[in-house]
């Protein structure tokens, strides 16, 4: 088995999941879609509610409460 197949953390992320990043570039981003490669760890990417910037991140950056904070869903 594969590091990088073990999912403890992170398959609760899903489309729609928000999250507030913490710091200058901060603001609500909303998950919209989900990456699942076999070799590497699984990513996001999120768009800003507002301006609609995007980024890719690993799904582990996700439940670091320096970078990110969990928000509500959208429904």
């Amino acid at each position: 088995m594969s590091l990088f197949n073990r999912r403890p953390r992170g398959d609760e992320v899903q489309r729609g999941d928000i999250f507030r990043k913490v710091g200058a570039y901060g603001g609500d981003w909303v998950v919209e879609q989900v990456f699942d490669y076999p070799d590497i760890p699984r990513h996001v990417r999120m768009v800003e509610q507002t301006s609609r910037r995007a980024m890719t991140v690993a799904v582990a950056l996700l439940s670091d409460p320096a970078f990110f904070t969990r928000g509500s869903r959208l429904s």
